[in-house]
């Protein structure tokens, strides 16, 4: 009997994450009406959830949930700088944070850590824009709409963001697996830490690879890390990377409820699909 209470135990304080990414509730205004149905304590949500210009209505999205999960996990992503300057968005961001309807329960991952202690784990979350090589500036500066969208962004800048996510990453994972061994480290963040694997594989050629991940894995920077949460590619899926287990849960465009029960039904029995209801159990 108390064997069988020991095991209960065991998982039952195992800690498990929702985990979301690429809602783009700004494509047909779906802030209103998006639902998100508990099945986890924690949420993650991993990025362009919808834009930080659509401030009122971020907000009700937000507010809507906040009582269903003891915490909320927000990355930014790109398209929460829409219509914006870098600047002004992470102003916004903050704002949220602060606002009394989410009642202190929805923490900001702009190069933030967030621990749980009761968990033995550490959240350490950042946009992590990618690094984009000086030979596909050109025709990444052509293609990809951040650098319209996000109000003074060059690929300088973008770079420069790059540069500034990883260093404060590599730190603060150091710091992390020096203080207590046996503590269990996510990380979050919007852009793809790796190209193998995170995009569907008809993107594998493709020219602007570099703008939605960069290969950072095989660095060797990542010891004590147990999971890392992804999105941007709109690509679901799950794997494992030299002990780390990659993840990405993300739904990407859709207009409409109809035309997203549709796609489901498509891809009932594909590996990549986009699940409301996912949930991660962190490995011991």
């Amino acid at each position: 009997m108390q064997f069988a209470r020991n095991v209960y135990r065991h998982f039952a304080e195992r800690p498990r994450f929702q985990i979301l990414s690429d809602l783009h509730l700004e494509v047909g205004h779906q802030y209103d009406t998006y639902q998100i149905p508990a099945h986890a304590p924690h949420l993650i949500l991993a990025g362009d959830i919808g834009r930080l210009i659509d401030y009122e209505d971020y907000l009700a999205f937000l507010t809507r949930h906040i009582d269903r999960f003891q915490f909320i996990y927000l990355v930014l992503g790109n398209h929460e700088f829409y219509g914006l300057t870098l600047g002004d968005g992470l102003e916004r961001a903050a704002k949220l944070e602060r606002e009394k309807a989410l009642s202190n329960k929805v923490i900001v991952l702009h190069q933030r850590r967030h621990d749980i202690p009761q968990l033995g784990v550490t959240i350490l979350g950042c946009t992590l824009w990618s690094s984009i090589p000086k030979e596909a500036e050109v025709v990444v500066a052509a293609k990809i709409n951040d650098f319209k969208r996000i109000v003074g962004w060059s690929v300088q800048d973008h770079n420069a963001a790059h540069h500034l996510d990883l260093e404060w990453l590599i730190t603060q994972v150091t710091i992390a697996r020096s203080q207590i061994k046996s503590r269990r480290i996510i990380v979050v963040t919007h852009h793809a830490p790796c190209i193998k694997g995170t995009s569907h594989p008809e993107h594998t050629s493709s020219d602007c690879n570099s703008a939605f991940a960069t290969d950072l894995l095989d660095n060797g920077c990542w010891g004590g890390v147990n999971t890392w949460v992804f999105g941007h590619t709109h690509y679901s899926t799950a794997f494992l990377r030299d002990e780390i287990r990659v993840i990405a849960n993300q739904r990407g465009y859709v207009l409409n409820p109809q035309e997203e029960n549709a796609l489901k039904k498509k891809q009932e029995k594909k590996k990549h699909r986009f699940d409301v209801k996912n949930v991660t159990t962190l490995r011991v």
